[in-house]
């Protein structure tokens, strides 16, 4: 994407959401950027909560480093998640989840629609007291291959994007983001935007993400939402600061039910962050 995003959430791959802009993964926990994209890209959150697709994984605060390679519309990405407080899988000081993700960007203009494919990897060390996610005994892990299209006919103005989510390995589900920001340049050097997302999951995703067991009579529906606003400023050239604040929210009793069920630590989330990223 040829324009300045002075921070995305997503939301991400996510870790989440899976936000693929400007030829650099994200996942679902949004990144800060400069204008001037480089190869690498080292960057560190500190995050009041950690919270995925509605999902409020630990309630007390978590570090978040990735770094991103990218090239020629390639990017590569590692992701981790370190928490600080205990998680609802009892983890505390130690690493919870670590995501490999690999993207490219398509190279072409489609009525000003710029569209990424990836996939990321999802893995969770045995350390818990108990499973992660539905996924069965012995398997930490799972995989999911994304389709993202953002549409940038009003970029000025407001930026839409969908993004696909199917895991094809242990949950064999279907998410899907949605996800409308307003962008705005503050100065050359500060940036704001704000936003609302949507997630939608199918039978199959539901079952495996909102009950104890990874069974249950979920339909296909939207499971949550959330608003969000980021500001960042650019230090230097290669360097830049940011901070988030997001409100997450579930799609009514059935899912607020379902979180408990699973153990997830709350029903709706008042999170932020704090991040630092730097360009070699």
């Amino acid at each position: 994407m040829s324009m300045k995003k002075s921070m995305i959430v997503a939301l991400g791959l996510m870790a989440g959401t899976v936000s693929a802009q400007d030829g650099l993964v994200m996942v679902d926990q949004g990144a800060v950027y400069s204008e001037a994209m480089t190869e690498a890209t080292l960057e560190v959150a500190l995050a009041s909560s950690y919270v995925w697709r509605g999902q409020v994984l630990n309630n007390d605060a978590v570090i978040q480093p990735q770094i991103t390679l990218a090239q020629y519309g390639f990017s590569l990405n590692m992701w981790m998640n370190y928490d600080i407080g205990s998680n609802r899988n009892g983890v505390q000081r130690d690493v919870s989840e670590f995501d490999f993700s690999i993207a490219y960007s398509l190279p072409m203009d489609i009525n000003q629609m710029a569209i990424d494919v990836g996939l990321v990897n999802y893995n969770f060390p045995a350390n818990g007291t108990y499973n992660t996610d539905g996924l069965t005994e012995g398997n930490k892990s799972t995989t999911e291959a994304y389709l993202s299209a953002t549409f940038l006919s009003f970029k000025d103005l407001f930026i839409p994007s969908v993004t696909l989510f199917g895991d094809f390995e242990e949950v064999e589900g279907t998410y899907v983001l949605f996800d409308v920001f307003v962008p705005y340049e503050l100065s050359e050097y500060v940036g704001l935007a704000a936003g609302v997302t949507a997630g939608y999951g199918n039978t199959k995703y539901n079952d495996v993400y909102w009950t104890a067991d990874g069974t249950g009579d979920f339909e296909g529906e939207f499971s949550d939402y959330s608003l969000y606003a980021t500001a960042s400023y650019e230090v230097s050239d290669r360097l830049t600061a940011g901070v988030t604040l997001n409100y997450s929210m579930l799609n009514g009793d059935s899912f607020k039910n379902g979180a408990t069920a699973a153990g997830y630590e709350a029903d709706d989330k008042v999170w932020g962050s704090l991040n630092v990223a730097y360009d070699f």
